[in-house]
């Protein structure tokens, strides 16, 4: 169980905070405890059930963070085999599903890849599924290595860019 002042990942959430655990006010005829995280992005706050079967994790700690960037150059992209919009999308959505460090880089990796072999432009929906899974990750590789989210930006870019032919 997570204690106050812990930082978790939780699910499509990114980096939280736990604040606190307890039985919520909404919630005060229930025996159920929630952790009561406030996300790192903007600041909201999310109730979670202790219990949840939604993805929750520990963030990585520095050294696995400096072992998860050493093995993105040679970590395959995976683009999709289907060229239209939805079949993309879900195509990502689904390689996201385990809601790890290495699905998240391997979806940058594999969009990256799909718009330097595919003509036109990248779609909206792409863009800000890119935008997200990469904020998620720098949010994390920052707060595992102490650095800023635009030091580990700069850092997951090199390593997703290098052996670029995956």
């Amino acid at each position: 169980m997570y204690q106050p002042g812990d930082y978790v990942v939780y699910g499509d959430n990114g980096l939280c905070l736990v604040e606190q655990v307890g039985v919520p006010s909404f919630n005060a005829d229930q025996k159920t405890e929630y952790y009561f995280l406030r996300t790192s992005d903007d600041g909201s706050r999310i109730y979670v059930p202790t219990d949840t079967r939604m993805p929750l994790r520990a963030p990585m700690t520095a050294q696995e963070a400096r072992d998860f960037l050493a093995q993105l150059p040679d970590m395959p992209a995976n683009p999709p085999e289907r060229r239209d919009r939805k079949s993309v999308l879900a195509h990502y959505q689904e390689m996201l599903r385990p809601h790890t460090a290495l699905a998240m880089a391997q979806v940058v990796k594999s969009i990256r890849l799909h718009h330097r072999t595919t003509p036109g432009r990248m779609s909206g929906a792409e863009e800000l599924l890119l935008k997200r899974v990469k904020h998620q990750l720098c949010s994390e590789l920052a707060k595992a290595l102490s650095i800023t989210p635009d030091e580990a930006q700069d850092l997951l870019e090199q390593a997703v860019a290098a052996k670029a032919e995956n």
